[in-house]
């Protein structure tokens, strides 16, 4: 990974000096950085271009803005617009005519980086070709990705693309300079100290960067009356108040899942959400390959299936409600029958659930015996009673000490929830607030119901709002300020463990973006700063200073993406049995309130950020396998008593309030509760896709400030009509056939060593076998008790291959594109089954049905065991498709790319063909990156490194799932992997001889759940 010191990889400008543009606008500076341009360029054009306070681009469409035209100006124009708006460009400025050293055409750079998700950190390295960023992927050497990333973050290419983010900062509708924002703010500031800051409100995103922690300080002692609040409408509010409830104050909490034995989830997705999600899956999945010895065992009990309860050995069906309820049966279970110590004063409690009483019984038994080695982990939508008795159980048992450590919260957001919104809607109705800077998202359309925040944020005379997208709040804001997407920003952030990173960008604003950092100096006092001098000084100053020493350092930190010794130190804290007892004693289940609802975070969109990302909008969800939208879902059960099936609409009423959802039918559901999805119902607004309106139902419309995640009483009625949604899976079984295998770990070792020796052996065939003359033989291999069914794989394909996005009426229709999917079954009763993902892709058969069909030999075999398509011949007749068993060969119905504006073209991979209508297309198990590979190991005169050679969906899994190499090398971990007892060939009696092979999913359940 080259280092990236103090420069933009995109071509930018440099005065004659060597020193960089001035920020000032003196006529002794500028004649400098003139007289360079003229001689560099001596363009007319581009000196005109200079003149305008806005990059070509930023006031009109950009489906005129070619590539060629785009190198030329993102980075010469737009860093010359950055002077006449008093924001200079944080870098050294090089015209593209000389190219810079480290940019050769055709070789892409890699760049290490962080992101920012809800506020902590997670290390990126991302792809650039010529200074387009276009594959993200995790950093190895970050605590929190360990090399890995999810859906989200491979999809941040797409957000930085989008031709519907806000073009320059708006003041009212009307196009100003962010100079002009600069001077109003400064001059407002000076108004606002002479009283304090009284009036003065500040609504930020949470955030775990030191520089801006820093920069909130300085507003504070300047402002001593001013309110500083931090919102996100997913708050972890329950976590920091059970901890508080538990310890005396906030903390965070990090669980070694490697060294778990025992672990049961209290409606905790731990595998896909929160802070460290990554780094935990990972941990977790070390600890269920039977090869490895002891096997842990996961109980999950939960309302809605989650992918975390999907890769549970039991999963407990119950409404969210019950949950806490759940967990005091289990501590008073602990208390009682195993006389923990610390325990004492529950035992005396009436802590009971007659109608859970086994599983209360075995699971209180399974902690027990496990101690130290058994954990109970709460989701962040639970009450803080129950996050607080986690941290009693965990101290009883043990475990705090050997598999959890707790730190300071590393975010500024301990109270970041809908009272946040209340406060400032109350304060703002009623004249007290006179400036307000919000960097939340969206918080009008998150706003709960009953807070009126529109309203009052157009009563505010002075408001400033910093916005990807022209959302609800931006109309209601006077100042509209354009923000920078993550890869075009300086900033800095920390992971869970306060492992600092530094934020760096790999382009230029393409939108004249501005960071959080910019739009809070004016009241720090340091308006004459950039975000990147801002965040080096604060780094400078923590580590002795400027000099020769810290440059160094500093571009040491960035070539690696984490700053070594930041890491937060462990804390000890004891807990406070006798709050947690009183809080205990407090709790009534009350009487049962028929049905309930149950939102959820978007899988996909989250709060609802992400909701005009076509990737994720298009990614089928893991367990629903709906796309383009959301829906009501329910059980078998409490549909067929509601008499509803799916795609039916149904008026949902919570307190007088209601809306209209389709109704997906969801097996393990639990009975009378209704699941919904928040950051839906929107308006989609790029019409390149087709004209959608709004995708899904809103959601927030029914969230109410004293019930945020979930309540009762909600009222189900049948509506007229069907309401719509995609999917891209409606079967839910496999009919019989071994095709995602999974079996229980007694029975695996009954069987082993000849375990599935049914899908092994020899099958008899009436062609000969292929004759292979290359060495390598390139294979794969999917570990199913290592996927946790995330879908991140599927985006990762997507962004390396140039998948386009089809749209919710070809996805309706069956013609998603996708090479690499993530099939779903369930296996057992409708009511409680369980749940296998299996990701399905080209199995490159070495008797490969589709090859012995095709018509013109388009799809060829090699001599390295590829089944290659030749994407000029094929003429389209799909005999390939229909030949092919495993259903992985996408037909290219519609020619997706000429709607696809020349901005949006800049993400594509320039390795790999852009497809045209009327080819087939499939998995190529990525051989552009093997044909890079070879190319240097030739420069190199050495063999490819097979073991280093990965796949794009292998690549980003982050529990290891997928392991890509060559079967030449006999103790390779892929030859490994294909000689294991639980290796099995999909459809092994077809004759087709896969070169990809599954392990099955083993579980291990409990005997005395499963057998009474």
């Amino acid at each position: 990974m080259p280092p990236l010191t103090d420069r933009y990889p995109l071509p930018v400008l440099q005065d004659s000096s060597g020193t960089g543009a001035s920020r000032e606008d003196g006529d002794a500076e500028r004649p400098r950085a003139w007289r360079s341009l003229e001689e560099l360029h001596g363009s007319p054009e581009l000196a005109r271009a200079a003149g305008r306070e806005f990059p070509p681009g930023a006031a009109e469409p950009p489906r005129g803005l070619d590539r060629r035209r785009f190198l030329q100006l993102a980075g010469t124009t737009a860093a010359l617009a950055g002077l006449t708006a008093c924001k200079e460009p944080a870098e050294k400025v090089m015209p593209y005519t000389h190219r810079p050293p480290d940019v050769i055409p055709g070789v892409p750079n890699a760049y290490a980086t962080a992101w920012a998700h809800e506020g902590y950190a997670a290390g990126l390295v991302v792809t650039s070709w010529e200074g387009r960023p276009t594959k993200v992927d995790g950093n190895p050497d970050h605590p929190a990705s360990l090399g890995a990333t999810n859906h989200i973050a491979q999809a941040l290419p797409v957000d930085l693309y989008d031709t519907t983010r806000v073009r320059g900062v708006k003041l009212r509708g009307t196009l100003v300079s962010f100079r002009t924002y600069l001077q109003e703010q400064v001059e407002r500031a000076r108004v606002l100290e002479a009283t304090g800051g009284e009036g003065l409100w500040f609504l930020l995103e949470p955030s775990s960067s030191p520089t801006r922690r820093e920069m909130v300080e300085r507003i504070r002692q300047r402002f001593p009356r001013a309110r500083v609040e931090t919102y996100h409408a997913l708050s972890r509010d329950n976590v920091y108040e059970g901890a508080r409830l538990a310890f005396g104050r906030p903390l965070e909490t990090r669980v070694r899942y490697d060294e778990a034995r025992v672990v049961l989830s209290l409606d905790a997705d731990f595998l896909t959400q929160g802070p460290f999600a990554l780094r935990e899956a990972r941990e977790f999945s070390r600890t269920r390959l039977p090869e490895r010895g002891e096997m842990s065992r996961l109980y999950v009990a939960e309302g809605h299936y989650s992918v975390t309860g999907m890769n549970a050995d039991h999963r407990f069906r119950m409404k969210p409600s019950e949950v806490e309820r759940f967990a005091l049966a289990v501590l008073g279970e602990l208390a009682r029958t195993h006389r923990l110590a610390g325990l004492e004063p529950f035992q005396e409690l009436a802590l009971g659930w007659p109608e859970k009483a086994k599983e209360v019984r075995v699971v209180a038994g399974e902690l027990a015996r496990h101690a130290e080695r058994a954990v109970v982990v709460v989701g962040e939508r639970q009450p803080a009673r129950v996050h607080a008795v986690a941290h009693v159980l965990n101290a009883a048992l043990g475990s705090q000490k050997r598999l959890i450590t707790h730190h300071e919260p590393g975010v500024d957001a301990v109270r970041g929830g809908p009272e946040v919104l209340r406060e400032l809607a109350e304060a703002a109705s009623a004249g007290r607030v006179d400036t307000l800077v919000v960097t939340a998202f969206n918080p009008v359309y998150t706003a709960p119901v009953g807070v009126a925040l529109g309203a009052a944020l157009s009563a505010v005379p002075h408001s400033v709002y910093l916005a990807f997208r022209e959302d609800d709040t931006a109309k209601h804001s006077a100042w509209v300020l354009p923000a920078a997407h993550v890869l075009e920003s300086w900033g800095d952030t920390r992971a869970l463990d306060g492992t600092a990173s530094i934020i760096q960008p790999l382009i230029q604003p393409l939108f004249m973006g501005v960071t959080e950092l910019d739009v809070l100096s004016p009241f720090a006092g340091v308006a004459d700063l950039t975000a990147h001098q801002l965040v080096k000084a604060h780094w400078a100053r923590r580590r002795g200073g400027p000099g020769l020493a810290f440059d160094d350092a500093w571009d040491q930190w960035l070539a690696v993406g984490t700053i070594p010794g930041t890491e937060a130190p462990a804390l000890a804290p004891a807990v406070d049995t006798g709050a947690v007892v009183a809080s205990v004693r407090a709790f009534s289940p009350g009487p049962a309130q028929g049905l309930e609802l149950n939102l959820l975070p978007g899988y996909k969109v989250r709060d609802g950020r992400y909701f005009h990302n076509a990737w994720l909008q298009e990614l089928p969800e893991p367990l629903t396998q709906l796309s383009w939208g959301n829906a009501a879902l329910v059980s078998p059960r409490t549909a067929e008593r509601l008499k509803v099936s799916p795609r039916d609409k149904v008026k949902l009423t919570l307190r007088g309030r209601w809306l209209e959802a389709p109704v997906y039918v969801l097996p393990g559901h639990a009975d009378d509760t209704v699941s919904l999805e928040l950051g839906w119902g929107l308006e989609w607004l790029d019409d390149s896709i087709g004209d959608m309106g709004e995708l899904g139902v809103n959601a927030y419309l029914l969230r109410f400030p004293d019930a945020p995640w979930f309540t009762g009483g909600l009222q189900v009625d049948k509506a007229e009509g069907h309401g719509r949604y995609a999917t891209t899976q409606d079967h839910w079984s496999m009919h019989g056939r071994e095709i995602a295998v999974q079996d229980e770990l007694e029975t695996f070792e009954k069987k082993k060593p000849h375990y599935l020796h049914h899908l092994k052996g020899p099958v008899a065939s009436l062609y000969s076998p292929f004759e292979y003359e290359e060495p390598y033989q390139w294979a794969m291999a999917v570990d199913l008790s290592l996927c946790i069914g995330c879908t991140a794989c599927m985006v990762a394909c997507q962004a390396e291959n140039n998948i386009p996005v089809v749209g919710r009426a070809q996805v309706e229709n069956g013609r998603e594109m996708y090479w690499l999917r993530v099939d779903r079954y369930f296996e057992g009763a409708p009511e409680g089954p369980h749940a296998i993902p299996q990701p399905m892709m080209c199995q490159h058969c070495e008797a490969a049905p589709c090859e012995y069909v095709c018509p013109v030999n388009a799809t060829v075999h090699s001599d390295e065991g590829l089944n290659e398509m030749v994407y000029n011949r094929c003429i389209g007749t799909r005999y390939c498709s229909n030949n092919c068993p495993y259903k992985v060969r996408r037909f290219n119905y519609l020619d997706y790319n000429p709607r696809v504006s020349e901005l949006e073209k800049l993400r594509f991979n320039p390795e790999v063909t852009v497809r045209m209508r009327g080819v087939m297309e499939k998995c190529t198990y990525c051989v552009q990156r093997i044909e890079r590979a070879r190319i240097e190991a030739r420069r190199q005169r050495e063999p490819i490194n097979t073991e280093a050679l990965q796949t794009a969906c292998a690549e980003v899994c982050p529990t290891e799932a997928i392991t890509f190499g060559s079967l030449h090398v006999p103790d390779s971990t892929v030859a490994r992997l294909h000689r294991e007892p639980r290796h099995y060939k999909v459809l092994h009696e077809l004759g087709t001889k896969p070169r990809t092979a599954y392990l099955a999913r083993i579980k291990n359940p409990n005997p005395e759940l499963e057998h009474g």
